[in-house]
């Protein structure tokens, strides 16, 4: 083991990291909450076995499970899964509330105008975090 690498496994978390963690994690414990209503949401009949939703659901799951593990370990791929999810805080917290509460059209309206720019504005400040040096630099593991 080399000097060099013996301090990169010291460096301390950067900041935009420790913020995808958390918006991570938000957003694994909102979908958790979500779980219920996503299935009773969706039709099992014989004409609809499966919905875009219920698949949208799984893949995002996948994503943060697998994103959060590979992080946790430094991970090279985990940079990329972690600029891969810093693009669903829009659709999850824009667009999942009004479909699976049942939000009249002019709640659901202003719900969209509240939360789409809070979650633009969250993928903003994550992807221009994890863009910078410090954080590409902290996923070091092969």
């Amino acid at each position: 083991m080399t000097p060099d690498a013996d301090t990169d496994s010291t460096q301390p978390m950067p900041f935009a990291v420790r913020i995808w963690f958390v918006i991570a994690v938000a957003l694994l414990a909102l979908t958790g909450l979500l779980l219920g209503r996503i299935v009773e949401f969706i039709d099992f009949s014989e004409r609809a076995p499966f919905s875009l939703l219920g698949i949208f659901m799984m893949i995002e799951l996948a994503a943060l499970l697998f994103g959060i593990t590979v992080a946790l370990q430094r991970k090279r791929i985990a940079y990329w899964f972690a600029i891969g999810i810093s693009f669903l805080p829009v659709p999850v917290i824009a667009g999942l509330p009004p479909v699976l509460l049942d939000f009249p059209p002019a709640a659901a309206n202003g719900w969209y105008l509240l939360t789409v720019p809070i979650g633009a504005l969250i993928t903003i400040g994550l992807v221009a975090g994890l863009l910078r040096p410090a954080a590409r630099a902290w996923f070091t593991e092969a």
